[in-house]
């Protein structure tokens, strides 16, 4: 028995150790509070010297690229008008703002470098983009590759922001990992003190810890065994394994869970299939605490008759037995013996779409161990299970929903590439392209992976205003567009006379449109080639010709 401070009261022994507390509390809050001070200040530096550049950067190749100047300066002839002049002028007057407060943050010598060496042309750039409406198309080719230029010089400035940033990063990290490590040594010379007072006033109540030690190391246990079967569930579904073993798996670690924790000696699960009972899994040595089992029985047989999983099946609730060697319900004749050891006997039904489908058999080796606490949890496991199987059930079932979604788009992809004639499938209202074949990939001149997604007209090409604004107004009036003549723009400039044929129809959920065109030169059978399509596109409504009513979808005209 320690001797060391025996001197100290009780109640002076308590204060001292809430003193240590105390002295522990404050140089946390002080050490955290200086940790905290140093962050704020990183932070703000960070924001001001990297985040702001790298934001205005960033405002700059969106004013240069596509949606900026990139749509102001065309190749394409008779789209420059004044008024790309005033949004070029706009733009230009925007991207000097942003370069001017670029160059008024903190700018490293490298990064200095850079500005100096792009400022020339930035310069140019933004003086030759106003008159762009008067150039020719090689200047405007000319122009755009100067601007392309600016791009990438703009992306080498930015990302030479985000690696300083990194940098900055790192050693603050360095700097905050020496302070936890100096808080982690205060804190483990104030925790020592404090606990040597602990334990000297902890050895007065050793007698009544350890009398009341057996019930917190069961508690533990219970709680111990209800978290591992959480787990396990939720790896189960992490991994999404949904294959013929998912519950065999579940199963098997169930059991293996009620042995660990020291809540049995045996655990079994127990399935009923058709009129005989299968022991599916197992834990715990079984041929000692389960001599002479059978792994399938029937519930006339001797062993049926004594067997708590048969009675949980069949009733729908848990059986309990705590004293089995005592109770006639388990010595039947022919029957297995119970062995000394196993002092009570258990089961737990398992359900599945809220059928029983089987039990949960446990074998304890404590006297009473089944309490009301201990039934709660066994129930609260055997239920979570069950709810588990609910869960695979459903998950297999929305697996197999999306394969045959996955099927059936590929079917019609693969249709509507072996078509002769231009097909494409794009979405209402914004226009976006589902499927496209090669052969309308081939008329435009883009590829299949740049038009996925996006809508024609953000390449550049596709029907001309106007015939594409007549051609939304039918298709919000009408199910079909029979033979509508149309002109378009192929990506090399070129402008095609055709005519379209479209159907708007359901594709996976969503309003679309399927649709082909067919050069005035071409003989091919567009509406022949669209009906052929028609059946795996998915279609809810079967009204056909442009004489068909329909429901209103209110299309964007600019896709």
């Amino acid at each position: 028995m320690p001797i060391a401070v025996t001197g100290l009261s009780m109640r002076n022994r308590l204060l001292l150790t809430l003193v240590l507390s105390l002295v522990l509390v404050a140089a946390s809050a002080l050490l955290g509070l200086w940790q905290t001070q140093r962050m704020a200040d990183t932070t703000e530096s960070l924001y001001a010297d990297r985040l702001v550049p790298l934001s205005l950067l960033r405002e700059m190749a969106r004013d240069l690229g596509p949606q900026g100047l990139g749509g102001v300066i065309n190749p394409v002839v008779g789209i420059r008008t004044k008024g790309s002049d005033r949004d070029a002028q706009r733009l230009a007057e925007a991207l000097r703002r942003q370069w001017q407060a670029y160059l008024g943050t903190r700018l490293d010598t490298t990064e200095d470098v850079l500005a100096q060496r792009l400022q020339p042309q930035l310069d140019s750039l933004l003086g030759e983009v106003v008159t762009a409406s008067q150039a020719s198309p090689d200047d405007i080719r000319e122009l755009n590759r100067l601007r392309l230029a600016v791009m990438r010089q703009v992306d080498d400035l930015a990302g030479f922001q985000l690696s300083q940033a990194r940098l900055d990063t790192e050693r603050t990290r360095e700097a905050t990992g020496d302070a936890a490590r100096l808080g982690v040594v205060l804190v483990s010379v104030t925790a020592l003190l404090c606990g040597l007072m602990v334990w000297t006033v902890w050895w007065r109540y050793d007698e009544e810890r350890r009398a009341g030690a057996d019930a917190r190391e069961r508690l533990h246990r219970m709680y111990q065994a209800l978290s591992q079967t959480n787990q396990l569930i939720v790896q189960r579904e992490a991994v999404l394994a949904l294959g013929p073993s998912a519950e065999q798996t579940l199963f098997e670690g169930l059991c293996r869970i009620c042995v660990e924790t020291g809540h049995s000696r045996v655990a079994n699960v127990v399935l009923q299939d058709g009129s005989q009972y299968v022991r599916a899994a197992s834990a715990g040595d079984v041929e000692r605490w389960m001599p002479g089992a059978p792994p399938r029985w029937t519930q006339d047989s001797a062993f049926g008759q004594s067997s708590v999983s048969t009675r949980a099946i069949l009733s729908g609730s848990h059986q309990v037995i705590n004293r089995p060697l005592q109770d006639p319900r388990v010595i039947q004749p022919g029957a297995p013996v119970v062995p000394p050891g196993v002092e009570g006997l258990a089961a737990f039904p398992l359900r599945r779409n809220g059928q029983v489908i089987g039990a949960l058999s446990v074998l304890a080796g404590e006297p009473d161990f089944f309490d009301e606490t201990v039934l709660r949890l066994f129930d609260e496991m055997t239920d979570d299970l069950s709810f588990a199987l609910d869960n695979l059930t459903r998950e297999r079932e929305r697996a197999q929903a999306l394969v045959t979604a996955r099927e059936a788009g590929d079917e019609l992809r693969n249709l509507m590439q072996a078509m002769p004639v231009h097909m494409a499938l794009t979405r209402l209202p914004d226009g976006a392209v589902l499927a496209i074949n090669d052969a309308m990939c081939r008329r435009y001149g883009i590829t299949r992976e740049e038009a996925l997604g996006r809508r024609l007209v953000d390449l550049g090409v596709g029907l001309l205003p106007s015939y594409r604004q007549r051609y939304y107004e039918l298709l919000q009036q009408h199910m079909d567009v029979v033979g509508l003549p149309v002109r378009a723009n192929t990506r090399d400039g070129r402008v095609l006379t055709s005519r379209v044929y479209a159907r708007r129809v359901r594709y996976h959920g969503q309003d679309c449109v399927i649709g082909c065109s067919v050069d005035l030169d071409d003989t091919t059978d567009g509406a022949a080639a669209l009906a052929a399509v028609m059946p795996k596109a998915g279609t809810t409504n079967t009204g056909s010709g442009a004489q068909s009513p329909g429901e209103s979808l209110h299309a964007d005209p600019q896709s």
